[in-house]
């Protein structure tokens, strides 16, 4: 592959490297908010029942649970906080091989950056029909996995990250259907769907200086700084032209859940659940912004040549691997009035190995390593029954990260957190009941330290280094009316 060849894969990696990246809540990028109610105890014993429909996202076994039609509907509002702090950026040490004095190194920008995280609110629906007493059908509507960091396009770690939105829907049918006194059964058929945009700058600067100044090397200028001198002679200045590049797509997954739930007795009820795999294949937009004060002379950057060579809009694709979970939970009736419940479950996020790129001109497959963990969730709730109109709820849990210090990008702000919810229901009448739960998450600082490469063919060799601290924090609070026929 040619110098110039491997210069325009190398920008169109560096725009596409964090496509498709969606943002943090829980481990990694999902969202468990999915029930209000069960909010208020940290999600414990969720995949048990949770006391409500709104458990069916987890376990659609939990439908053998409830009679008649029943369904509920709410939303939960997640308040995420996610500062920058600390940051320093260089560019990559290609340019001291060119000839390139350090001065040209740093990569100028503000090193603390505000709250980047967009706050969102979540809906879910949730509908549940009583066939006869031992067969139900449902319907869930959910949003498992999103929201959306934005930074200013002046910040430190711009080429890295500036825009990353993700937004999904779940439509999950699910059936329930009680084998015995003691079990029951449940499968539920999923279809996603998936947008998603990622933005980020491109220090054109830097692709153009390198290559003028290896082409008048190729062609017997030296020493290099004599070439490097020549480069910056005819315009072609590292950090000087800050363009901008982004990914816009969209795509169907297909997957399933099925549960089990076990009552040996009327006071204990233990689930077990699995969330099958799914792989999503997103097709969209590549677009390219090129800088109109780049010099239009010379033979190496040429902004119409860009064009040529492949910077310029485009279609493109990318599979995005989301991973199977498997839980547990439990609910003991401990006395009349007080119940406990417990959850564990674990995600393999280790499937999340790589981000590959395709484009439709042919160029060769953009790749970026994440190299994500399996994580494991904990918790642990309590709930209270004052009297018939009012229950009370509380809850800890422990959520591990998937990302661990090497791999952690601005646009997914994730790190260990850990949980404390409360929550209450309100009983209006027999048909009628309304349920609140508020999660305070207390995430520890993240670090970050992103090691530019060295030659044109590494992914992130003109992103450059990219060092500093992420603070984050979430608060959440969930509410939901459930209506039973």
């Amino acid at each position: 592959m040619s110098h110039r060849s491997r210069l325009t894969l190398t920008v169109l990696t560096l725009v596409a490297a964090g496509a498709f990246a969606p943002q943090a809540q829980a481990s990694g990028f999902q969202l468990r908010e999915q029930s209000p109610l069960s909010q208020g105890n940290a999600f414990a014993g969720i995949s048990a029942g949770g006391g409500d429909i709104s458990a069916l996202f987890f376990n659609p076994a939990v439908m053998t649970q409830y009679n008649g039609t029943q369904f509920s509907l709410g939303g939960t509002y997640v308040g995420l906080s996610a500062k920058f702090e600390n940051g320093s950026g260089s560019r990559t040490p290609m340019l001291s091989g060119l000839g390139f004095n350090s001065t040209f190194l740093p990569i100028s920008g503000a090193p603390n950056h505000g709250n980047a995280a967009i706050s969102a609110v979540l809906p879910e629906f949730n509908i549940m029909y009583s066939v006869n007493k031992d067969l139900k059908v449902g319907l869930s509507l959910n949003v498992p996995f999103g929201l959306t960091t934005e930074y200013d396009s002046n910040w430190v770690g711009r080429y890295h990250a500036l825009k990353s939105d993700l937004r999904t829907i779940d439509i999950a049918p699910s059936i329930a259907y009680r084998f015995s006194p003691e079990w029951s059964g449940g499968v539920a058929f999923i279809a996603r769907k998936a947008d998603a945009e990622l933005t980020n700058a491109v220090d054109y600067g830097t692709l153009l200086a390198s290559s003028a100044a290896s082409g008048f090397i190729q062609a017997g200028v030296t020493p290099p700084s004599t070439a490097a001198n020549m480069a910056l002679l005819i315009g072609a200045t590292p950090g000087a032209y800050d363009g901008k590049g982004g990914l816009k797509g969209n795509g169907w997954g297909y997957g399933f859940k099925a549960g089990l739930v076990w009552e040996p007795n009327a006071d204990l009820k233990v689930g077990l659940s699995h969330q099958g795999a799914m792989t999503m294949t997103l097709k969209g937009d590549a677009t390219f912004e090129i800088p109109s004060t780049i010099p239009n002379a010379g033979p190496y950057f040429l902004a119409n040549g860009l064009a040529a060579k492949g910077l310029k809009n485009g279609k493109g694709e990318a599979e995005l691997n989301l991973p199977a979970t498997t839980s547990l939970g439990f609910d003991w009736k401990a006395s009349p009035t007080f119940s406990l419940q417990g959850e564990v479950a674990r995600t393999t996020w280790s499937r999340f190995k790589e981000l590959r790129i395709k484009f439709d001109t042919g160029l060769t497959d953009s790749v970026t390593d994440e190299s994500w963990n399996d994580t494991t969730f904990i918790s642990l709730g309590g709930t209270w029954k004052l009297n018939s109109e009012w229950t009370l709820r509380a809850g800890a849990a422990f959520d591990k990260s998937a990302v661990d210090d090497a791999h952690r990008t601005p646009r997914i702000p994730d790190n260990d957190r850990k949980w404390v919810s409360l929550g209450a229901s309100y009983t209006i009448s027999k048909k009628v009941s309304v349920d609140v739960g508020y999660s305070r998450l207390f995430i520890s600082d993240g670090k970050v330290n992103l090691v530019s490469g060295s030659t044109p063919a590494d992914p992130d060799v003109f992103r450059g280094n990219l060092s500093g601290s992420i603070k984050a924090a979430i608060n959440i609070l969930g509410a939901q009316v459930r209506y039973s026929f």
